[in-house]
């Protein structure tokens, strides 16, 4: 990965600054589009915007978002997947997404059983039949389903614990916060969701002024540094545990973490962030 802060000293368009560096506007307007560019720490999607005299333009250059890496099938049986999602990937619509991917890499059409956001990464379970996805739809909605997940913020809490459930969509939601690990900026915290409303965790770690790291529709504020530079959304889920439909057996699978979220972390441990810089 690569760090990049521009320096604009006269009138240009957001695209063309980040093209500077992407070698094309295509790419430029990629990285613009899934949220990863910022001005002065704010993110900006609008990438015909005209940045002023003075502006500064941070992004991180994620080589995922222009290459997704090959799923990695962390768990297959009884014709049950459980995959670990690289980031950039959608779930089951859009291109490209997960079910296409599988059948391009392994030659077997499956059926995604839930969903995470396309920069999301990490475990989700797939199933090759009809009969084996409406099981499995089953046990969701018994919440018979354990998913805990690791995100990256931008503040070290004080406390090492918290609850959150103020309702999402006028549906109860409830997220179990623990702080794994605290840098000299920001934190590591697991996350469990006993249940799963669209972007619960994103929605309710911004809402009690904990975005992830990354975050550009819930959080409007500027990020500050080095979370500024952040890959992508870092959200990863991390761990599942299940009974298998047919064989009742447990089943309980841990994904690794992909190569940007590595990184980062390692970067906010060793507090080294080496940013190229570039002044037009």
């Amino acid at each position: 990965m690569e760090y990049w802060r521009i320096y604009v000293k006269q009138e240009y368009k957001l695209i063309d600054v980040v093209a500077h560096v992407t070698g094309t506007r295509k790419k430029a307007k990629k990285l613009i589009d899934e949220g990863l560019v910022s001005v002065y720490g704010k993110k900006e999607l609008r990438y015909r915007e005209i940045l002023k005299p003075g502006s500064s333009v941070e992004f991180c250059l994620n080589s995922l978002l222009f290459k997704p890496e090959k799923p990695e099938v962390l768990y297959r049986e009884e014709e049950v997947w459980v995959v670990n999602k690289p980031p950039f990937i959608n779930s089951n619509r859009d291109k490209p997404n997960l079910e296409e991917v599988i059948k391009k890499f392994y030659g077997k059409q499956v059926k995604v059983v839930h969903r995470l956001d396309k920069q999301t990464s990490g475990v989700i379970v797939a199933v090759e039949n009809k009969k084996l996805f409406e099981k499995f739809k089953e046990t969701f909605r018994k919440k018979e389903i354990e998913k805990e997940y690791l995100a990256v913020v931008p503040s070290a809490p004080r406390w090492n614990r918290k609850r959150v459930d103020f309702r999402l969509d006028g549906k109860e939601a409830i997220t179990e916060i623990s702080v794994l690990e605290r840098f000299e900026r920001g934190a590591l915290l697991l996350v469990k969701i006993p249940t799963g409303r669209k972007h619960q965790i994103r929605r309710h770690l911004a809402g009690i002024g904990l975005p992830v790291a990354g975050e550009f529709i819930y959080w409007k504020r500027p990020f500050p540094f080095p979370f500024n530079f952040s890959p992508r959304i870092l959200l990863h889920s991390y761990r599942i545990v299940f009974k298998h439909p047919e064989t009742g057996k447990k089943v309980r699978v841990e994904a690794p973490l992909p190569e940007d979220f590595r990184s980062f972390l390692k970067s906010l441990r060793e507090f080294k962030f080496k940013v190229n810089e570039l002044t037009l």
